[in-house]
């Protein structure tokens, strides 16, 4: 007799004729064996489609946002800091002391989880599943969303509105995701880390196919850049993108106490769901973290001080005072 499966984790499959449950699937395969796609060629393209489509909307929110300022908006060109203005003091400040701490921290945290928490934090979230398979593919969905929609939201509606704050805001928010992209697509490539199995059942298929790699072994990584096999989950995209898109406004609106309590709350929803979801390990969700707050914080209080130093000059050119000797009597001029 088949006993009725109590929730989403304990559904029943089929394999070769037999019904087993979903958990039984993580008993199927030695501790710490890895399945390699059928064919390397096969995982190359498939992966290759994959990173095509990622690069290419990347691109595409990058040209859309750099190429506004020639479409004829409104804005006090004067007075907006640029997405692409002060790359190099960005970069600067994120990789060097102390903020390159946070980056050796996202390193150095990882093998200890990896070998610790890893494999019993994903093992808990599969079996009691306590927020739902749906609340895995939500946070996947707006995750991805929402740091391409607010950036380009405030930078558009900043240059509509003749608001400059608002703009250069939205433009230290492109700017902070583009470079986070760009650093985390790296790490991703030069470790090409499995993720774990969807409900830790090895014959189970993700929405992507085969051009991710999955495993039960949360230390299977490979460091060959050459021989990509489609793991790219160390650090989780989601998660950085997301701590960046908080830290970024927290750094650039120190004021304004409402962004870190709203803010921190829903990026850590995000990497929560990353995990709730089996698309990432918790350390891969740590290392985003801490990545994605150190880009933000960093590309935030950079913009903020040269706007603030933009609004200094302005004022200093736009006052003048004058005293002018004349016939028994001095002229105050002034221009304002």
């Amino acid at each position: 007799m088949i006993q009725k499966a109590p929730a989403r984790k304990e559904a029943l499959v089929t394999e070769g004729g037999t019904r087993r449950p979903r958990s039984a699937g993580r008993a199927a395969l030695a501790p710490h064996s890895r399945v390699r796609p059928a064919t390397v060629c096969t995982s190359c393209r498939e992966f290759g489609t994959h990173f095509v489509q990622r690069v290419s909307i990347v691109l595409l929110v990058g040209c859309l946002a750099f190429s506004l300022p020639a479409r004829g908006l409104t804005q006090p060109a004067e007075q907006v800091i640029q997405p692409w203005e002060h790359v190099g003091d960005s970069l600067g400040g994120i990789y060097g002391w102390p903020n390159v701490l946070f980056h050796v921290a996202a390193v150095a945290v990882t093998p200890p989880l990896v070998y610790t928490l890893d494999a019993p934090v994903q093992t808990y979230f599969q079996e009691h599943d306590p927020l739902s398979n749906t609340f895995g593919e939500v946070t996947l969905i707006v995750g991805g969303v929402v740091p391409v929609a607010v950036p380009l939201g405030l930078y558009i509606g900043g240059l509509a509105g003749d608001d400059a704050e608002l703009a250069t805001a939205g433009a230290a928010l492109l700017q902070a995701e583009l470079i986070q992209v760009v650093v985390v697509s790296s790490l991703k490539w030069l470790t090409d880390r499995a993720g774990p199995y969807p409900d830790g059942d090895p014959n189970a298929e993700r929405w992507s196919g085969g051009a991710l790699r999955d495993s039960d072994d949360p230390a299977d990584f490979n460091f060959n850049p050459f021989d990509l096999e489609g793991g790219l989950r160390w650090p989780s995209g989601h998660t950085a993108s997301n701590v960046a898109l908080v830290s970024t406004l927290v750094a650039f609106y120190p004021d304004e106490v409402w962004i870190p309590i709203v803010g921190y709350p829903f990026a850590l929803a995000i990497g929560v769901g990353m995990i709730e979801g089996d698309y990432h390990w918790l350390s891969d969700v740590v290392a985003g973290a801490l990545i994605g707050h150190v880009i933000g914080w960093v590309v935030g209080k950079q913009f903020r001080a040269a706007f603030e130093a933009g609004k200094a000059a302005r004022a200093d050119d736009g006052v003048r005072v004058s005293l002018i000797p004349g016939p028994g009597s001095l002229h105050l001029i002034g221009t304002f």
